[in-house]
């Protein structure tokens, strides 16, 4: 009777734990699925560009060994980052377009990945399938959670970069084929960004005048890409500012310049030749109104020299008469205006007076008409047949050629501005070896 009292307690406990379980899993299934329709009702018309969502569960995985941390867009496509639980040698990166079948995209090592093959506009979800070695043979974890659809932008634009003059701004960029137009941010001081125009897709430099002198700016451009009638904007790229620091100096034995190359070769300023010196006065070179004016448009700033013959006083006052006269012509420079007086034949100590009065007459004349003067010549010239003392007052542009920009030397001489390195330059944009000099007082 006992034991049959005992089987009776048993078959119930048992159908009562059957119960117990059964209602377990009702209320396991009950809460996940509401946990699924509320991150569904969250992620339904929601911002796509965040960093983390998670809206499927596969395979049944609860707790994950990763989990996406962060996807944004960057210049050259969409970037997805994770974190890991675990160790891992690898990660197999998968994606589907648009809600369709997964596909392997990739394969990396570390635990972030640049989608650069994206379609402005389309949808796209990632997930990440871990790898170890063991025994020298790939081992492959579970999967993780599938990310969050996101909305691919184009591509950004590269190399923003500005340039400084007088009375405005000179904003350039890499163009970008994809693009249909470009956006343009500004922020002056310490104020808020503000849009300040929009351009065309052809356009890949904006020349701002609307500033003021004292103001400190920075720029971000962005490229616009229109797909079936609806605008994207890429992430924006922020400029960064030239300077006046690195230069070249030109004439037209440097045959015909491509400005543009030189300018995204970063090549912020150039010394171009006016002409040379005669008894009479001088000739002009005959590339000097194209260099000018296409160095300008693109946006590199300008300063002129003069080769001198002058063998006396009259001599230089007739090349400064005519310097004065192209000045009218050319007058927007960046940079004094040099006199270069390096004839091997003079540098001779016995012209050492003369010389300083050739240099010392063409200077003033430009000088008392309103023009910033400066000389140029190599530093034994400086040193052995000029009083640099009495001419420095002018600003000089020394040439000592080391080919590198390292060990600046200027031998004593004062009020050195600009220094001439090489003669041996190679430049994108100028087919011919070509003087390079740096801004020693950028």
């Amino acid at each position: 009777m006992k034991n049959q009292e005992k089987k009776q307690k048993n078959k119930k406990y048992i159908i009562d734990r059957k119960i117990i379980i059964q209602m377990r899993k009702g209320f396991e299934t009950a809460f996940i699925a509401s946990v699924v329709c509320f991150m569904g009702l969250v992620t339904t018309g929601a911002n796509t560009n965040i960093d983390i969502l998670k809206t499927e569960i596969v395979d049944n995985q609860i707790e994950e060994s990763i989990s996406f941390t962060k996807i944004s867009s960057t210049k050259r496509g969409t970037k997805i980052k994770w974190n890991t639980t675990k160790k891992y040698k690898g990660y197999v990166i998968y994606r589907s377009i648009n809600t369709a079948k997964f596909k392997k995209v990739d394969t990396v090592s570390k635990k972030q990945y640049v989608d650069e093959d994206i379609e402005t506009g389309e949808s796209y979800r990632y997930q990440i399938k871990p790898f170890y070695y063991k025994k020298n043979k790939k081992v492959y974890d579970k999967s993780s959670i599938v990310s969050g659809s996101y909305l691919a932008k184009p591509y950004g634009v590269d190399n923003v970069h500005v340039v400084t003059f007088k009375d405005h701004k000179y904003v350039s960029w890499d163009l970008n084929e994809l693009a249909s137009g470009y956006k343009i941010l500004r922020k002056k001081d310490n104020e808020s960004w503000k849009e300040i125009v929009t351009l065309s897709k052809n356009k890949d430099v904006y020349e701002d005048y609307d500033i003021v002198t004292t103001g400190k700016y920075q720029y971000r451009v962005a490229a616009i890409e229109n797909v079936d009638g609806q605008d994207y904007i890429s992430v924006y790229s922020t400029s960064v500012n030239v300077g006046d620091l690195k230069g070249i100096d030109v004439s037209y034995h440097n045959g015909k310049i491509d400005w543009k190359k030189v300018r995204k070769a970063g090549i912020s300023f150039a010394m171009i030749r006016m002409g040379y010196g005669t008894s009479k006065g001088g000739i002009i070179d005959s590339s000097l109104d194209y260099n000018y004016k296409n160095a300008r448009k693109n946006g590199i700033k300008v300063g002129l020299y003069l080769y001198s013959y002058a063998d006396n006083v009259r001599e230089a006052r007739n090349e400064a008469k005519f310097t004065y006269k192209m000045l009218k012509m050319y007058n927007k420079l960046d940079f004094p205006m040099a006199f270069d007086f390096e004839n091997t034949y003079r540098n001779k100590k016995k012209y050492k007076k003369s010389n300083t009065k050739i240099i010392t007459t063409y200077c003033n004349y430009l000088e008392k008409r309103g023009f910033d003067t400066s000389v140029y010549s190599y530093m034994d010239f400086f040193h052995k047949a000029v009083d640099y003392k009495k001419v420095s007052k002018y600003g000089i542009w020394l040439a000592r050629w080391t080919n590198s920009t390292k060990n600046f030397y200027d031998g004593g001489i004062p009020n050195v501005q600009m220094w001439q390195y090489s003669a041996k330059g190679k430049v994108s944009g100028i087919k011919t070896a070509v003087d390079l000099n740096l801004n020693i007082v950028h």
